[in-house]
């Protein structure tokens, strides 16, 4: 099978010829360009020197050009399709400034952090002070420039698509990294009537970036990403009674915006943590694809997600970084991906992948050992006996 027809397959909840695998998306899937270990370690364990200078995507530390002969000997059957625009600026105090939305980040570590202090419209009070922020160009030719032939290229490769609208991705962390994250939260209660101003001012200015830039590439999507955390490993971030009212009719409109521009797309969602209370309405408003099902969070178990979810959502991720894949043995990588495996394969509806981007502490032989048995064991029909 070629990779797309198989995500496909997967997908429409039938069994391809072995489990898709994703890897090498920044967005999800890659490898951080970090000591001890990190990308160039990979490189060298696996025998590459000639690859490209690794370059990070956008605010975040993840390598975005991982080198195709890596994502080959891994298996990986998406690509992604980014749009384009100005270059991250680096500030004199060591910040980092993503121009198009006009957000600030600071490194921390092998991350970045979106501090409170440096949200621009922290202290913004009104709909003047919103409209006067530096809202994306939308006649920037940057965005969809190259796109099509970019995603077509990668479609008749044979390779699955997934769109990405840039920040137009997320709602909610475009409040918080403009707002604040405090005052995310505590708008809903101490001040609703701003939130839902400024909520609603982010939903236009991400469904007007969209329709610059899906159209460009919509014949050769097959997913679009969607991105907003909303809990943390122990719980959700609000109770769902806030989450019905403040956030899912926001996003509810953000999929009915990509079913008009991109009709035959699945919407693939993206929240970290304990998000089991969120998942019935996260159906509710059409997410075909769950990420990252990170096994460790609250109620996340993979038996309880697949049992319970699994006619109506399909999963992509869910191998444990936290614990096994940074200090595993490569035995015990082994199994955790079978296991995960046997419980999420079944019946198809299921991508493997780590739960989050492989952290600098992981050694590249558990990276290689993970992929390796990812592609070993997950031949259709599933091996039943422990290996």
């Amino acid at each position: 099978m070629e990779p797309r027809q198989r995500v496909l397959t997967a997908l429409a909840h039938q069994e391809p010829d072995r489990v898709p695998i994703e890897f090498g998306s920044p967005a999800l899937s890659s490898v951080l360009d970090r000591a001890p270990y990190g990308y160039r370690a990979l490189c060298a364990y696996l025998g590459i020197s000639d690859y490209p200078e690794p370059e990070r995507w956008s605010l975040h530390g993840c390598v975005s050009n991982v080198d195709p002969r890596i994502m080959e000997r891994f298996g990986a059957d998406l690509r992604w399709v980014f749009p384009g625009g100005p270059e991250v600026e680096a500030q004199p105090d060591g910040t980092l400034r993503d121009p198009t939305w006009g957000i600030f980040a600071t490194p921390i570590g092998a991350f970045y952090t979106f501090e409170d202090a440096k949200a621009p419209l922290r202290n913004a009070v009104d709909r003047q002070d919103i409209e006067a922020h530096s809202w994306p160009d939308l006649t920037d030719p940057r965005i969809s420039a190259g796109k099509r032939e970019e995603a077509r290229r990668l479609q008749e490769a044979g390779y699955a698509v997934v769109s990405s609208p840039g920040g137009a991705l997320q709602i909610f962390h475009n409040y918080s990294f403009l707002r604040g994250f405090a005052r995310w939260l505590m708008d809903m209660h101490e001040n609703p009537r701003f939130y839902h101003m400024f909520a609603e001012k982010i939903l236009e200015v991400d469904i007007a970036y969209m329709e610059v830039f899906l159209p460009v590439v919509a014949d050769y999507t097959d997913i679009v990403y969607m991105g907003d955390d909303l809990a943390t490993q122990n719980s959700s971030m609000m109770s769902l009674d806030d989450y019905r009212k403040f956030c899912k009719p926001y996003q509810k409109r953000w999929v009915e915006a990509v079913r008009r521009l991109v009709p035959r797309a699945r919407i693939l969602y993206h929240s970290c943590g304990s998000l089991y209370p969120m998942i019935p309405d996260l159906i509710d408003i059409g997410v075909d694809i769950l990420n990252p099902v990170q096994p460790r969070a609250r109620n996340m178990e993979p038996w309880r997600i697949k049992k319970e979810f699994g006619d109506a959502l399909s999963f992509l991720g869910g191998l444990d970084i936290q614990q096994l894949l940074p200090f595993g043995t490569p035995e015990e990588i082994r199994t955790g991906v079978r296991d995960l495996i046997d419980v999420y394969g079944p019946g198809g509806g299921y991508i493997f992948a780590p739960s989050l981007e492989i952290l600098p502490e992981v050694k590249p032989e558990n990276i290689v050992a993970m992929f390796g048995a990812a592609l070993e064991l997950g031949s259709y029909p599933l091996p039943t006996a422990a290996v």
